[in-house]
Formats: C-alpha cells, sequence, structure tokens
C-alpha cells in the first residue's frame, strides 16, 4: 500500500511533469512506444501531444552517422546534440538525460528529459565562424605585414636609386652647358672648314693645270691628303653639333670595309706615324652595316689619343676581332696609360687624361658609337691603354 509519502512525490512530481519548463516523455523500452508527452515536448516539435503519444519513438528522432539519435534510449546517461524532428521536417537539437525505471503494469521504461539546444548550438557555430574568420584575417594580416616589410625595403633601395640619380644630375647639369658651348664653337668652325674646302679645290684645279709634270706628282698627293683632312674636320665638326645640339641623328648607315676605313683614317696622321711603329693585325673584306662618317670620327679620336700617349715613338696596335654579334676594333698604345684618378669619369663630357685637352673626344665617340648600336669602352692593360670600338656585325635592313 503506497504511503503518504508516495502519494505526494507522485502529485508533486506529476504536476511537474505536465507543467514544468522542460520537455519530457516516457518511452517503452521493448516496444519503442511513446507512453507519455508533457505539453513543452509537444510545444518544442510543433505537433499535438495526441499526435506524439502512441508513437514510436524511432520518429522522434533524425537519424545520423554522427549524432545519438534514438540510440541513446537504450542506455540511461546524458547526451548531447540530440536532432530530434520537429513537424515540418527540420531537426531541433537538444540535450537528453535518459533515466530507466520499472512498471509494474508498462515494464522496461525511459523517462527523458529533453532541454533544447539549438541556440547554443546557433551560438557555438558562429562562435567557430567567427573563430575561423579571425584566422583567416590573421593569415591575410601576416601577408599583408610581409608585402609592407618588402614594399619597405624596395621603397629604401629606391630613395637610395634617387639620391644617386640626384647627385649625377647635380654632376651633369653644368656639364650640359658646356656641351652647348662647345657646339655652339663647333658651329661656328663650320664657315672657316667651308672657305679651307674651297680654297683647297681652287689650289686643285691650279696644280692639275701646272705645266711640270714632276711638280704636279709631288703636289697632288699632298693637295689630296690636306682636302681629306679638311673633309674630316667637317664631319667632326657636324658629329659634335649632331650630337650635343641637334639630339642623336647620323648618316644613313651602309656597307663599308673596315680595314679599308683604317687603313684610310690612319692616312690622315701620316705626319705623326714618322717614329710610331703601326702593327695592323686586320685584313680586308670584314664588313659591316654602319653609319661611315660617324665611325671616322671614333677611328679619328682614338688613334689622335693614342698617338699623343706615346710622344711621336713608341707601339699602336689595330686589331680587328670577332666577338659574339659585333666587329671589335681593338686601339692599344705603350704609352703612359689613364691616370687612375679620371678612370671613373674617363666617358665624362669635360674630363681629360691629358693635360689641355678639351675632355669631348671619348664624350662623343661613345655617343656617335651608341648611336649605331655600338659602343666605345676602356679596357685595362699594363703599361700603356687600350679602348674598344664594338660595331655591330648586323644584315643591312
Amino acid at each position: 500500500m503506497a504511503s503518504a509519502h508516495d502519494d505526494l512525490a507522485h502529485a508533486v512530481f506529476g504536476l511537474l511533469f505536465a507543467t514544468g519548463g522542460e520537455a519530457a516523455f516516457v518511452v517503452a523500452r521493448q516496444s519503442r512506444r511513446v507512453e507519455l508527452v508533457n505539453a513543452r515536448l509537444a510545444e518544442m516539435l510543433g505537433v499535438e501531444r495526441d499526435a506524439i503519444t502512441g508513437a514510436n519513438a524511432d520518429e522522434l528522432f533524425v537519424a545520423s552517422e554522427w549524432l545519438p539519435g534514438s540510440a541513446a534510449l537504450d542506455v540511461a546517461g546524458y547526451y548531447e546534440d540530440v536532432a530530434m524532428r520537429r513537424e515540418d521536417g527540420t531537426p531541433v537539437y537538444v540535450t537528453l538525460t535518459v533515466a530507466h525505471v520499472a512498471h509494474p503494469e508498462l515494464g522496461e521504461l525511459a523517462a527523458c528529459v529533453a532541454r533544447d539546444a539549438t541556440e547554443r548550438r546557433s551560438l557555438e557555430r558562429e562562435l567557430l565562424s567567427k573563430h575561423t574568420a579571425l584566422a583567416v584575417a590573421h593569415r591575410d594580416l601576416e601577408q599583408t605585414l610581409a608585402q609592407l616589410r618588402h614594399a619597405h625595403l624596395a621603397l629604401e633601395e629606391r630613395n637610395h636609386e634617387i639620391a644617386r640619380l640626384a647627385g649625377q644630375v647635380s654632376r651633369f647639369g653644368w656639364r650640359a652647358a658646356v656641351g652647348e658651348l662647345a657646339a655652339s664653337v663647333a658651329h661656328e668652325l663650320n664657315n672657316p672648314v667651308g672657305a679651307l674646302l674651297s680654297t683647297l679645290r681652287t689650289i686643285g684645279t691650279r696644280v692639275a693645270k701646272a705645266d711640270d709634270p714632276a711638280l704636279r706628282a709631288e703636289l697632288e698627293p699632298l693637295v689630296k691628303r690636306c682636302r681629306d683632312a679638311a673633309v674630316r674636320i667637317e664631319v667632326n665638326v657636324g658629329a659634335v653639333v649632331k650630337v650635343h645640339r641637334s639630339g642623336p641623328k647620323d648618316c644613313a648607315p651602309r656597307w663599308i670595309d673596315l680595314g679599308r676605313e683604317l687603313d684610310t683614317a690612319l692616312s690622315l696622321f701620316q705626319t705623326r706615324l714618322a717614329g710610331v711603329e703601326v702593327r695592323r693585325q686586320y685584313g680586308h673584306g670584314v664588313r659591316a652595316f654602319v653609319a661611315e662618317e660617324s665611325l671616322h670620327h671614333v677611328f679619328a679620336n682614338l688613334f689622335d689619343n693614342a698617338l699623343h700617349a706615346t710622344r711621336g715613338r713608341g707601339l699602336v696596335e689595330v686589331e680587328v676581332a670577332e666577338r659574339s654579334t659585333s666587329w671589335v676594333i681593338a686601339v692599344r698604345d705603350d704609352g703612359g696609360g689613364v691616370p687612375a684618378a679620371v678612370l671613373p669619369r674617363l666617358f665624362e663630357p669635360m674630363v681629360s687624361a691629358r693635360p689641355g685637352g678639351a675632355g669631348l673626344g671619348l664624350s662623343t665617340a661613345r655617343s656617335l658609337a651608341r648611336l649605331w648600336g655600338g659602343d666605345v669602352i676602356h679596357v685595362p692593360k699594363e703599361g700603356g691603354s687600350c679602348f674598344e670600338i664594338l660595331v655591330p656585325a648586323r644584315e643591312a635592313p
């Protein structure tokens, strides 16, 4: 016979089951039949209590490989993230507490209390999403910082380069002005050179009409040599004007024989070659497609420098060799060489390696060579100087 305490417990817990805030239900473990459901569970699942009572308990749960589902009813305990099925088929996630009790009439029962954890699960997912986004943002920030460090290093290098270029601009500003002055002076030389050529033509006519054959034979080569020298002067003056005033212009290139042109250039210095040994290490038939007049200017400048370095005695070597896609014309002498203090600025305007020099020869020669794709470079040599002229060995367009 039930005691007063049993009646009180039944009344109190029966009231809590019916009106409490927790969803509760009782399932017969053997038949899986839902025996009892409170109003809170029906509300949570969105169905009527009568529709749940008597149903199979398996239908209350969403089957899943990673969620316990209705299998939780077979083992008493506490379960998280159990998915129960709402009327519209969507899951509602609960924490499920299962207790096993024995009933004299219904047999073994599973008394269950379900607490809605959908909101908590949503918050956890939101937190996980934010954490993932934060990790991605952190990674992006590290990448951005690495890029900023790289950009900072590049900026420092650029600042050093700008400072170096600014120093060059400050040095070359006055040289540009002096170059302009040199071009003006060269331009003024055109008139006397033209008069000289006109006079030489007149002399040549008079010599051709001379009655004495021996006199004609003696004077005609001298007149021709003077006329050729005057033409070279005119060409060189024009080259200085072009480079320093008119900009990078040159005569049209054409096929020339480098050996023959070297012989012609050396012949202009015939009077200075009396005590100098000239070794010609080249032959004829070496052809290049280049502007002839500017090439003669480069030859004349390097030959003049070499002869000045030998002081009228010594050795001058002129060699032509093939290197990759260029002909290399080397002009060597056994003079005193280029002073070490001048070497870093040897090809700058107004810088000369010899006393009293104008400092425009090598600068103009290099500028002209680069106009037709070549170059003039200094090659270190013990006991003298060596300059190389690079002439592109390319086909005619």
